[in-house]
């Protein structure tokens, strides 16, 4: 009876101690580009506020503009947001256009990643952000490019190759990165991506900053000939909170 009783209180402590854990439930955030405001269907920084944040993501932009002969030019990097859909016209008066037709999931705005794209995503009172995927596809600009080809690019043939590189930060350190190719003509393949597809970055873990670069098989000079853009929507970060 006595060891019955005894094991009878560890049950019971056990229980107790489980009861007394914290629990915990993960937290998904969803980052769309619904709510940026926009201005004959894009933004493209030239407010000058160095970019937007959306759930305390941010997303960097560098704008500036330059006159000649009183024609007044303007160049943009980093993150832009556009509601374009084109999908007919090639070249770089085009280059806000997504060749999907619409935003991730039929939406109306997505976000545009041009050169080298960093988005911020700083640890708040749960601590750090998990990237867990992105939504991409090609711009309509580069897309054409690389079907066509243009004065200042190739088409894209046997062996060619175009990709964005998505890689995660922490406290400066490199986490990891995830390649996506946007055009893959090696090995007998034909891949030209004009659909959204949603691209696994659980591998890369926790994060404070991304980066958004970018790498083609047509290269010249001054780097690679390929448009540098990829059209970017959903992207989705999980947290553990402990209650």
């Amino acid at each position: 009876m006595k060891k019955n009783n005894f094991l009878l209180a560890i049950i019971s402590l056990a229980l107790v101690l489980v009861s007394c854990q914290p629990e915990t439930e993960i937290k998904t955030t969803v980052v769309d580009f619904e709510d940026v405001a926009l201005v004959d269907s894009i933004w493209n920084g030239s407010d000058l506020k160095a970019g937007f944040t959306i759930n305390d993501v941010t997303f960097k932009n560098s704008y500036d503009s330059a006159s000649y002969g009183g024609f007044t030019s303007y160049f943009w990097s980093g993150f832009a947001c556009s509601a374009k859909k084109d999908t007919q016209t090639g070249g770089y008066f085009n280059q806000y256009s997504v060749m999907a037709g619409s935003g991730a999931l039929a939406s109306k705005q997505f976000a545009l990643a041009y050169d080298s794209a960093s988005v911020l995503c700083p640890a708040n009172a749960n601590g750090n952000l998990e990237i867990s995927s992105v939504m991409i596809t090609n711009s309509t600009y580069a897309y054409l490019d690389m079907l066509n080809g243009s004065d200042y690019s190739k088409k894209f043939a046997s062996g060619d190759w175009f990709k964005v590189i998505i890689t995660g930060y922490l406290n400066n350190a490199k986490q990891s990165s995830v390649e996506y190719y946007l055009a893959d003509f090696r090995d007998g393949k034909t891949v030209l991506s004009k659909t959204w597809e949603k691209v696994d970055l659980s591998s890369i873990g926790e994060v404070d900053r991304l980066s958004f670069t970018f790498d083609s098989s047509d290269k010249g000079a001054w780097g690679i000939n390929t448009p540098a853009y990829a059209c970017i929507d959903n992207i989705t970060f999980e947290q553990e909170i402990k209650e």
